[in-house]
């Protein structure tokens, strides 16, 4: 019975922490996806670094420019990436592609996450193992790990951000095409390092906010 008991305890645990990190993903996903649609902190962007002025452009047209690539990274239906102002190689057609693909899995991470909640809390009295999942642990274990991904990815940000941008893109790349020729892919230009580093910052303060919500719940239901 003892054994019993102790195998089923270790069998919630278990449960409980593989679903804190699927959510804890789901987590950094919305998080990202909304940063990515916050369109003013482009705008932000274009006149703390003086683009318009860099670029010859005003400060709509690159505006114009920048939502023609959030609509295309987020359509699945758009194919092909040109931008009004810019031209553009196809390296730089390659590389926005399998960013554009990464968008795609994020989003339907999102979207398969969100049905699957669905489904679990409609018939959850009829799932054999559905009393293994606790609401209140899963968001704990979430937030722990989301503190955890909070605390290594600002520190490497404040150490070097640079050469944290860089290897980022190593491993996620299987090419060098990230590095972007300014003379045959003038966007480069407006999309300075700086702005990803905001971005970046964005949305470490989204998923922070998260974990500190699942905590605070966790707290005050535990």
């Amino acid at each position: 019975m003892i054994n019993e008991l102790q195998n089923s305890y270790k069998t919630k645990k278990f449960i409980n922490y593989i679903l804190g990190m699927f959510n804890a993903l789901f987590m950094i996903s919305i998080s990202v996806i909304i940063t990515l649609n916050l369109t003013p902190i482009y705008k932000w962007t274009i006149y703390k670094y003086n683009l318009s002025q860099y670029s010859e452009l005003t400060v709509e047209e690159l505006m114009f420019n920048y939502r023609k690539l959030i609509v295309y990274l987020q359509n699945p239906f758009i194919d092909k990436l040109s931008f009004p102002n810019f031209s553009m190689s196809m390296q730089g057609e390659i590389h926005f592609q399998e960013v554009k693909n990464i968008f795609m899995y994020i989003n339907i991470y999102i979207f398969v996450v969100m049905i699957l909640l669905g489904i679990y809390i409609l018939i959850k009295h009829k799932i054999k193992y559905s009393n293994y999942v606790d609401l209140t642990q899963i968001l704990n274990n979430s937030a722990n790990y989301i503190l955890i991904f909070f605390t290594f990815v600002i520190l490497c940000i404040l150490i070097n951000f640079s050469k944290t941008f860089n290897l980022f893109h190593r491993i996620i790349f299987r090419n060098n095409y990230w590095l972007f020729d300014s003379r045959v892919d003038p966007i480069i230009n407006v999309l300075p390092e700086e702005f990803f580093m905001i971005m970046s910052i964005v949305i470490l303060i989204f998923i922070l906010l998260q974990a500190l919500g699942a905590k605070i719940y966790y707290y005050k239901n535990n």
